[in-house]
């Protein structure tokens, strides 16, 4: 849809109270089409036999899962120990018969197409976006508290490191605190906290930008990012430039701040 100056400039006579409800007719086929979505995920897709799975899902060590699916595939399939404790957030919403179209939680939607100048302004086509749609269907955001509780990690242990290399800059305290504040140091050194976020089937598309922008570039996070061939491994390069911008990308997939590798995926094994 045009914008509505582009419009009145190129002299095309419109009435806004017709814009408005197109737009709202667009709306109500769009959440017709995403319940009939719902209803075929949760009725076929969800009741699907499974005979084989990935071998490099199912080796890693996983506490909480981000995911951009409407199906409960890792749950049903991977999460298979009763007691693992992992943590989901379905961030684009979850498939289930039992919904209607009022209480639906699927996010179907496009990303932020205007300026920073026009977003703001400009939101007559609001509930077509995603971050919009997220935040109108609640779909949770739970991975804000995850990367929260990261920084606050990381924080603390700069505070600490900081406090020893203050201590032995001005040789403060006794020889016993001294050579004790050494070990600790080194120990920090040696031990930075770490967290690993792993990236599978996910095409990197700018529509989920600002999710994946905060997960790969909060701080103690390395990222690996799985790949079918080097054709998708091309696309996924080409996405990330888009999402983190090109100098992050050079930076953090070589030298010493490299923090994002690309990983070939296996050949799917059977059960």
């Amino acid at each position: 849809m045009k914008d509505f100056d582009s419009i009145v400039n190129q002299g095309i006579i419109y009435d806004e109270n017709i814009i408005f409800k197109i737009r709202d007719c667009m709306l109500n086929d769009l959440n017709r089409l995403i319940r009939c979505l719902e209803i075929y995920l949760d009725c076929y897709i969800n009741h699907l036999s499974v005979n084989k799975i990935s071998p490099d899902i199912k080796h890693l060590d996983i506490d909480k899962v981000l995911s951009f699916n409407y199906t409960d595939t890792y749950e049903r399939i991977y999460d298979i120990y009763p007691k693992s404790n992992i943590e989901y957030d379905y961030i684009h919403g979850k498939a289930d018969i039992n919904n209607t179209i009022e209480t639906n939680s699927m996010v179907l939607g496009i990303d932020e197409y205007l300026g920073k100048k026009k977003r703001n302004r400009k939101i007559e086509f609001i509930a077509f976006k995603k971050y919009y749609q997220r935040i109108y269907k609640e779909t949770g955001c739970k991975y804000r508290d995850w990367l929260d509780e990261i920084e606050k990690e990381n924080n603390l242990y700069m505070e600490k490191k900081h406090d020893c290399e203050m201590i032995l800059k001005n040789i403060r305290g006794s020889i016993d605190k001294i050579e004790e504040t050494k070990a600790e140091l080194e120990k920090l050194r040696k031990n930075p906290p770490r967290h690993n976020l792993y990236i599978f089937g996910h095409s990197l598309d700018i529509t989920d930008k600002d999710i994946l922008r905060d997960l790969i570039l909060t701080g103690n996070v390395y990222t690996t990012i799985f790949y079918q061939d080097k054709e998708e491994l091309g696309r996924k390069i080409i996405n990330l430039v888009k999402v983190i911008g090109q100098d992050k990308l050079i930076r953090r997939t070589g030298g010493r701040m490299k923090t994002i590798k690309f990983r070939q995926q296996q050949d799917m094994a059977p059960i």
